[in-house]
């Protein structure tokens, strides 16, 4: 697991709460990625957890920096890469 402290599940839910501020679609939102559910900030933090884990070629430049925003911008990118299958499927009947 990426957290270290004796709380790793409020690690977890303060993270996502953090990514959720700027793509979350509400009031306050910088940067509404439109359909965004709190669920894919999960599926995409352990995407990225896997992939830092794993430590391929392709992402062996990717380390956990406690939540900081290059971990954010990585797991929206995750995100959006995860909405572009999903709309690709959608789109070719799948």
């Amino acid at each position: 697991m990426l957290f270290t402290s004796d709380r790793p599940v409020k690690e977890l839910n303060d993270f996502v709460d953090y990514v959720w501020s700027f793509y979350g679609e509400h009031d306050d939102t910088l940067y509404p990625i439109f359909g965004l559910k709190k669920k894919d900030i999960y599926d995409a933090f352990f995407v990225y957890q896997e992939r830092i884990e794993k430590g391929d070629l392709e992402y062996v430049h990717y380390s956990w920096g406690d939540g900081d925003s290059l971990d954010r911008e990585r797991v929206r990118d995750i995100i959006l890469e995860q909405q572009q299958t999903t709309q690709f499927i959608a789109w070719h009947g799948g």
